[in-house]
């Protein structure tokens, strides 16, 4: 993957702050034991091994913050700093249909990224803990709570940034997306890393080891979230697949209107959880096609109406086969009415205006938007300009006329 040149001047930037970082701390600390360092830095590789890749696979969470936790209270900052960074330079982690990766197998930007963050994390936590009151070998709650909660921010802070840079995304909405799914895990596990530290200073190396078992079982949790997860995304894409099975003219059609809906909704300022049903929804938008006779989805002639009748059912059966589901229950409205128009003479319910939720409205356009730029068996696709045409031409008729004008800003903007 190439970087961006945001992504690399981001990168460039915090590879610098952790550099200062790592030489200010040489000079300024020194390792208390190196036994006790060569002790923290094997559990600090052992843990960061475990890692728990994400369903994209393209990050990963580990449990390594409880280590990073208790080395700031045990060793201080140039121990907890350097045993952080080599946890991370000498993990072997398993992906899944990747195998076993490591530093050698990774792109540098990836393993400059890793340590950077580590470092300026691990450093910053460390000096505050000092500079509260926090004492190395010695537990104090209000110096520890404070780290603990300081280095969830760092993290999640550095991780969004650079996520925004390289995806080019909006940082705030990364931000809050990263920390509603990772604060709470992020707790337990630091809070396991605190008594971890206690168990350390009131009976030594030994009691480490025991407690390592509450750490372990917070990575199963986690994994097991994360596992349920994968199940989820592979049930959309066994949906996904089954009906372009049925309908081989959707294929790749609801990808597409997943990048415009997303584009669109980002674009119009939604919360992450919002953008998240719409991304869902469009993936799933046409499921009710597998309710449609396939005579009638395939005729490349004009449709009889009572043919566009049967047409006309597949955003109301879509809603039923997705209503039962958990996890889907939020884009069950969006997938029921992504074929209402704004003036109300769209169905199934013929909702109009603000009646029809804003999620369905951004659906709509995309959908449309899609279907016009792209071959049908009845008509050659329409280009860019005709398209982004059409919707200016019924904005306020068909389309909600906010988000019409908003979707040609992106369109035209982004190029996409």
């Amino acid at each position: 993957m190439n970087l961006n040149n945001k992504a690399k001047i981001y990168l460039g930037f915090i590879a610098i702050i952790a550099t200062s970082l790592y030489v200010y701390l040489l000079f300024n600390f020194n390792i208390p034991e190196f036994k006790l360092l060569i002790f923290w830095i094997i559990l600090s590789i052992v843990v960061e091994s475990l890692l728990i890749p994400m369903p994209n696979n393209t990050i990963g969470v580990s449990v390594g913050y409880a280590i990073n936790i208790a080395t700031v209270i045990v060793g201080g900052p140039i121990l907890a700093t350097i045993s952080s960074v080599l946890g991370l330079l000498f993990r072997i982690p398993k992906v899944p249909e990747r195998g076993y990766i490591h530093t050698l197998n990774l792109p540098a930007y990836k393993t400059i990224f890793n340590m950077s963050q580590s470092i300026i994390v691990t450093s910053l936590i460390s000096l505050i803990y000092l500079s509260i009151g926090g004492r190395v070998g010695k537990f104090s709650l209000f110096s520890t709570l404070f780290i603990l909660f300081t280095g969830i921010l760092l993290n999640t802070t550095i991780i969004s940034g650079f996520l925004s840079a390289l995806n080019v995304q909006k940082f705030t909405r990364i931000w809050l997306g990263n920390i509603k799914g990772t604060l709470l895990s992020s707790i337990a596990v630091g809070t396991v890393g605190i008594i971890i530290a206690l168990a350390y200073i009131d009976y030594g190396y030994g009691a480490v080891i025991l407690f390592l078992g509450p750490l372990l079982l917070a990575r199963y949790s986690f994994k097991l979230y994360v596992d349920m997860r994968n199940v989820y995304l592979s049930t959309i894409q066994a949906l996904i697949k089954s009906l372009e099975a049925k309908d081989p003219f959707t294929s790749g059609h609801s990808n597409r209107v997943e990048k415009y809906a997303v584009a669109l909704a980002e674009a119009f300022d939604l919360s992450f959880g919002r953008v998240q049903n719409i991304k869902i929804a469009a993936a799933l938008h046409d499921i009710g096609k597998i309710g449609i006779d396939d005579q009638i989805l395939n005729k490349a002639a004009g449709l009889t109406q009572e043919e566009y009748q049967h047409i006309m059912e597949h955003p109301a059966i879509g809603a039923e086969i997705v209503c039962n589901v958990d996890f889907l229950k939020g884009t069950t409205g969006i997938i029921k009415h992504h074929h209402e128009r704004y003036d109300g003479t769209g169905y199934p319910d013929g909702l109009k205006g603000d009646e029809i939720p804003i999620e369905a409205c951004i659906l709509a356009i995309a959908d449309s938007y899609d279907a016009m730029t792209s071959d049908r068996p009845y008509r050659k696709a329409l280009t860019q300009e005709e398209a982004v045409e059409e919707i200016e031409k019924n904005a306020g008729t068909q389309f909600h006329p906010v988000l019409a004008e908003k979707f040609i800003e992106v369109i035209e903007s982004r190029g996409i």
